[in-house]
């Protein structure tokens, strides 16, 4: 078993220099320096550890803080998964050659204006519980928050496929990617069919090397509705 959970609250936030917001840098593929247990991984310091082992991870990223909104401490990465708190109006940071995935966590929502090629914006209203946007990461798209802070989850690929799909209650999910892995801001149980992991709310679950097709399902903790995401990221090349 190859899967790691990383929770958010351990993982050091990285304040935004412009005072907007903050940043938890949870993941990013591949690292620098070193390795997790012999996979190619890089998690925020202090967030991690192996799933099932209770053993902290060895590996950890170096942080610090960025200047715009949501720019990453390191560049070198071809993905990348962090939590954010966004506290006031403004753009996001362009990510030329990079697929990107925003949802909502918490908070009333936000308003992201994205250029269109005929010179305009074209305005998506997010809320929680709303499908993850998938957007060109190059577009730096302008961001209004509706009525007070957001959490968001941001995934960005640089290369290869990824994925951020909402998570249904106890249905499986067997997507054919080399890593795959589950965002949650609900407590409940993950499982692959031959193992069982319970997540608290607001961490992440890593499988780098999951097994073939293997089904993988959660279900929140009794009275909790389930607020979820599925992560899958397959590179164009294995380091």
């Amino acid at each position: 078993m190859s899967a790691i959970v990383i929770e958010a609250e351990h993982v050091p936030a990285q304040p935004w220099r412009n005072g907007g917001g903050q940043t938890r840098e949870l993941l990013v593929w591949p690292p620098s320096v070193g390795s997790l247990g012999g996979e190619a991984l890089c998690v925020g310091k202090g967030g991690a550890r192996a799933a099932g082992g209770g053993h902290e991870a060895e590996r950890f990223a170096a942080q610090t803080p960025s200047a715009n909104k949501d720019a990453p401490a390191t560049t070198d990465w071809k993905l990348r998964i962090s939590r954010a708190d966004i506290a006031s109006d403004g753009p996001f940071s362009a990510f030329a050659g990079v697929d990107r995935w925003f949802a909502v966590i918490s908070g009333k929502g936000v308003v992201l204006h994205m250029p269109t090629a005929d010179g305009h914006t074209l305005d998506h209203h997010l809320l929680p519980g709303h499908t993850p946007l998938h957007f060109d990461g190059g577009l730096a798209p302008g961001c209004s928050l509706m009525d007070g802070a957001t959490q968001d989850l941001n995934l960005m690929a640089r290369g290869g496929t990824a994925c951020m799909n909402s998570v249904e209650a106890e249905q499986p999910w067997s997507a054919d990617f080399a890593m795959r892995g589950i965002y949650t801001a609900c407590s409940g149980v993950w499982s692959n069919g031959l193992q069982t992991i319970p997540l608290p709310a607001h961490s992440l679950l890593w499988d780098a090397n999951p097994e073939p097709k293997a089904e993988f399902r959660f279900a929140a903790n009794r009275n909790e509705p389930t607020h979820a995401w599925w992560l899958g990221y397959t590179p164009d090349t294995t380091l």
